[in-house]
């Protein structure tokens, strides 16, 4: 799966997640980028990347590592306020759910929920069963009425 097909895939199914009311293509100059709207009016922009190499391992011994991608369950996100934390869930949730037998996600790591997350706090690196590692990463947030990030690179905790 490479960066253009998980951008596709959100595109496509984020906004069938409760909470969303859409998902299109950041409208700067980042290729694979991705902004997110929620029914509150608050928008998350991310951005996607990624590195291809060979197949990991555990793609064809059919082992799926150490994180069960399929257990991530996708959150509600109605409300007024929500954190950014379970859109990211949401999201990872979206793409390792996805059915794709030759790229599909094998392993999610999600940085929220690191002890000490990194300096990107919000955002995942995804492991792909084709050998491509994505990197999907919060550039920033806006609560209802604004129309540009905020903190570009500091998300806020909600939107």
């Amino acid at each position: 799966m490479t960066p253009a097909d998980l951008q596709h895939l959100l595109i496509e199914r984020a906004p069938t997640i409760p909470g969303i009311t859409d998902a299109t293509k950041r409208d700067d100059d980042s290729p694979y980028g991705l902004t997110v709207t929620l029914t509150s009016g608050g928008k998350v922009w991310w951005t996607i990347t990624g590195a291809s190499g060979p197949a990991p391992a555990s793609a064809t011994t059919g082992d799926t590592g150490d994180a069960d991608t399929t257990a991530v369950p996708v959150p509600d996100l109605k409300g007024s306020s929500v954190p950014v934390a379970q859109v990211e869930q949401a999201l990872v949730a979206t793409a390792t759910s996805a059915d794709d037998p030759s790229g599909g996600v094998i392993r999610a790591d999600r940085y929220s929920v690191r002890p000490n997350p990194p300096a990107v706090r919000y955002g995942a690196t995804l492991e792909c069963r084709d050998g491509w590692k994505l990197f999907l990463s919060c550039y920033g947030t806006a609560r209802p009425g604004r129309t540009k990030p905020e903190q570009p690179y500091q998300p806020l905790s909600h939107v």
